[in-house]
């Protein structure tokens, strides 16, 4: 497959060119932090300091004056192992990945891990080929259309990107489906593979009316006794699944992406959604600066456009939005797609505006001042203690209050929530958890029960061992983890903590 990028470069534009191969340019981080640099510069010329043009905590949406940025450029085989203790100014640092460099800011989740060896996980499954070791799927229609099921019910909701009533959609399939249709198709039946296994079964699902908002779901069905040998098998095998229906999907891609139409920006947007979950088959820094120059496009003649289209152009201006801060937000780095028009919605009954909305506050915060930050925390939804949100839209709101106030008590609501069933782990979500912990693991545990600290060590344990089943870099977090849990329990005495503790599979 033939993989296609925009031919321009720098910031996003609204002029949309044909896809042309890909290619790469290596340039050296230094060169890049001062391109960097004189951005940070332009900006402090163009927007004045707070005392001079008088934006007030009221107006979050005002640039943020920026100083002179001090440049640090790491070439190591992993990230920065020695974060600043506090840095005064903002700093620039570079990861090494895929053969070139990564910008990081400071902030980013990755900066602040110590740098830890790959662990070697042996789970006791056997080997990839062993048929024993495989969970087998019977593929039919109707298995097919129950992964068009989930891929609504967890990922629409979020990301509302398609036409509900496409025929395409239906139970019944069409026998004359057209390229872009099958391309689509496919693309959702490997998202939906990647979430399946995070979930309850179907008739569990419509019997206890799951992921409604107000309803409980139930986190006790998450296992967390043994290896997790079978959640672990069962995965892999929805994730080869998911494999084979996006080179499926990859025989019609040329056709879905050849016209710069709503279709074409659909199908852009499938391929980003997907790599959320399949980083290493797809570039979604690429996919997703296509898809801003395409929407930038397709605004500038919405007045061709029929009402429907409108309509749909709006909603994936949100998903471009949110899925660009969802990557900006973890790796500390600015995000250049312009918000959403429109006040902040925290509906509960509009979950992809919800959705949108703690990542406009996540952008606002990130390039705020001491102000803007205040606004933003202020303006966030409190913690979710009683259960009323989706779980994948619980988990991000945790998340939010842990990047605002990281303290214990939000870090602890991260480490419960991302093992309720039914909340969506995409490749950034070890990282989060990572963080969650080292809040946890800084903290005085004179005053924590033992069996609480297990508990949100096993739930971070498991989510990072999981998670390296498909992302490798989470085994470094997770050997990570143990070392500094190894670390903190020496040093950590008393009645209570002298005694052995058992909770799950963890022991200490």
């Amino acid at each position: 497959m033939a993989k296609t990028s925009c031919c321009h470069g720098g910031a996003p534009s609204a002029h949309w060119c044909p896809a042309v191969p890909l290619y790469r340019i290596a340039k050296s981080g230094s060169y890049i932090a001062k391109l960097i640099d004189h951005v940070h510069k332009l900006k402090a010329h163009a927007n004045p300091s707070p005392a001079a043009s008088g934006p007030t905590p009221q107006d979050p949406a005002a640039s943020t004056p920026t100083s002179v940025v001090k440049n640090e450029f790491f070439k190591s085989d992993s990230v920065v192992s020695e974060p600043l203790v506090h840095p005064v100014q903002p700093e620039h640092f570079f990861a090494e990945a895929a053969g070139s460099y990564r910008y990081l800011g400071a902030e980013a989740c990755l900066v602040k891990s110590p740098r830890q060896k790959a662990k070697e996980l042996n789970w006791g499954v056997g080997d990839e080929d062993d048929d024993e070791w495989r969970i087998s799927i019977q593929q039919s229609d109707a298995k097919n259309h129950e992964l068009v099921e989930v891929y609504i019910e967890q990922i629409q909701a979020l990301y509302p990107i398609l036409d509900v009533s496409a025929r395409y959609l239906a139970s019944e399939l069409p026998s004359d489906l057209t390229a872009v249709e099958l391309f689509h198709l496919n693309m959702i039946y490997s998202i939906g593979c990647h979430v399946t296994p995070l979930i309850l079964s179907k008739k569990v699902r419509q019997r206890e009316g799951f992921g409604k908002i107000g309803n409980p779901s139930d986190d006790r069905l998450w296992s967390r006794t043994g290896r997790h040998t079978y959640r672990m098998a069962h995965t892999q095998n929805y994730t080869l699944l998911a494999q084979n229906f996006l080179e499926t999907a990859e025989l019609y891609m040329e056709a879905a992406t050849a016209d710069a139409t709503v279709e074409g920006l659909r199908a852009i947007l499938l391929l980003a959604i997907n790599s959320l979950f399949d980083p290493l088959r797809g570039n979604i820094g690429q996919q997703i600066a296509i898809a801003t120059r395409l929407a930038l496009a397709l605004e500038q003649k919405s007045h061709d456009m029929s009402p429907s289209d409108l309509d749909m152009v709006h909603r994936m201006h949100t998903t471009i939005f949110s899925l660009e801060n969802e990557i900006a937000t973890v790796l500390d780095r600015p995000a250049t797609f312009p918000e959403p028009e429109g006040e902040l919605c925290f509906d509960l009954n509009r979950p992809a505006d919800y959705f949108c909305s703690i990542y406009r506050l996540q952008n606002r915060w990130r390039k705020g001042n001491a102000a803007t930050k205040a606004w933003a925390l202020n303006q966030l939804p409190p913690l979710d203690l009683k259960y009323k949100l989706p779980p994948s839209l619980r988990l991000i709101l945790h998340q939010t209050r842990l990047l605002f106030d990281p303290v214990w008590q939000t870090a602890w609501q991260v480490l419960e929530a991302v093992v309720e069933t039914g909340s969506i782990h995409i490749y950034l979500t070890p990282h989060w958890v990572y963080r969650a912990a080292t809040v946890v693991m800084k903290e005085n545990w004179g005053g924590f029960h033992p069996e609480d600290v297990i508990t949100l060590y096993s739930n971070a344990l498991v989510v990072l061992q999981i998670s390296s089943w498909k992302w490798g870099s989470a085994a470094a977090l997770a050997g990570s983890l143990e070392n500094l849990m190894q670390q903190k329990r020496l040093k950590t005495t008393g009645d209570l903590w002298d005694k052995t503790h058992t909770v799950y599979d963890v022991r200490f």
